[in-house]
């Protein structure tokens, strides 16, 4: 198959990669490579998460991408010097997607916002989940008093609806981050580089990340919890009691052994993550409390076309095609990857190959 040439092609490169940095890498980790090759060659045969596949990496590329390939910048408001660019409709003036309020080409928004999206739901997932994971290692293999605190910690925030915890905490977060992105220049300058902003509008990003931010005090309560009863389960084992035996330190155990056993299942969940968060991310945006002009994003294009619906149609349909689009790619991706590292399935695809 094409498709199995490109991931072997893919897989290679990366295995060069590590070994420029060490050299007796792939030596010693051939078993693992092999894993590796059959678990694409597995996803491959999956007609769903082939689409996911492409649907997801079609939203990464665009996000990082996006607005160095746009034809006007998020902070060009064209009806101040042409008028009649006011909410023009698709296909009118030039514009391919139609315009904002503000003349400001729809198309070149998209792709601004793609950038958003993306740096919101890696950071979520890039910091809540370890957290989580990190909890959940020391609760499950401590026990004791150590899971007992970690636990009712996890409760407390499991209580909350996360809506409404993170709700609560990007309306109030902005304030103070505002005035920490004043008194840290480097960093504001930073964040506007991720987000693909100029850095003088690097002070309307307050909003934004405080929307990361409350979604990674809010996400990392249900992985501490998933990670704590597999540890539950792994700790128990055989190679636990023998690497014990071998008078291995607890972070080994805990890293080097356990972890490698248990991260299927956390990867399948990250992968449905990143649409959740999406979703969440331009939930909160279109309720006014995520992008503030002139930054943008998917749900607050959504809020602006949404108090001119019918007549602005194109503000609501757009970016509400492209969350459709990115979350059915995550959904069909991590549904794909659960079957991939389901046993059985791997069994029959082995065989197969």
């Amino acid at each position: 198959m094409i498709l199995d040439k490109a991931a072997d092609g893919l897989l290679w490169l990366l295995v060069k990669l590590i070994t420029l940095i060490r050299r007796d890498w792939y030596a010693k980790n051939k078993a693992r490579v092999e894993e590796w090759r059959l678990t694409l060659y597995a996803l491959n045969r999956s007609p769903t998460g082939v689409i996911g596949l492409f649907l997801s990496l079609g939203f990464v590329v665009v996000g990082v991408v996006g607005p160095l390939v746009a034809p006007y910048s998020y902070n060009q408001f064209l009806y101040l010097e042409r008028p009649e660019l006011y909410l023009t409709p698709p296909g009118e003036y030039g514009m391919p997607l139609g315009t904002d309020i503000y003349g400001r080409d729809v198309l070149s928004l998209m792709l601004y916002g793609a950038r958003v999206s993306l740096v919101i739901s890696v950071i979520t997932i890039a910091l809540g989940v370890p957290l989580g994971i990190l909890l959940g290692l020391l609760a499950g293999y401590y026990g004791g008093k150590i899971d007992e605190a970690i636990m009712r910690i996890t409760d407390i925030f499991l209580a909350f609806p996360a809506l409404v915890l993170a709700l609560a905490l990007a309306a109030t977060l902005p304030q103070r981050i505002r005035e920490f992105l004043i008194d840290q220049p480097m960093f504001a300058s930073f964040m506007a580089a991720i987000f693909g902003v100029s850095a003088e509008d690097a002070i309307h990003l307050a909003p934004l990340i405080s929307i990361f931010t409350a979604l990674i005090i809010v996400w990392w309560p249900s992985y501490a919890r998933v990670v704590r009863g597999m540890v539950l389960v792994e700790k128990e084992k055989t190679y636990v009691e023998a690497a014990r035996a071998l008078g291995f330190s607890t972070w080994r155990i805990m890293t080097r052994h356990i972890l490698p056993n248990i991260m299927s299942p956390i990867i399948v969940l990250a992968t449905f993550d990143f649409a959740t968060v999406n979703l969440l991310a331009a939930g909160l945006s279109f309720l006014g409390l995520g992008a503030q002009p002139p930054i943008v994003d998917w749900g607050s294009l959504i809020n602006m076309g949404g108090s001119r619906f019918p007549t602005a149609w194109w503000l609501v349909l757009f970016p509400g095609v492209a969350i459709f689009l990115t979350a059915l790619g995550w959904n069909l991706l991590g549904d794909a990857l659960r079957d991939v590292f389901d046993p059985k399935f791997r069994r029959r695809i082995e065989f197969r190959v």
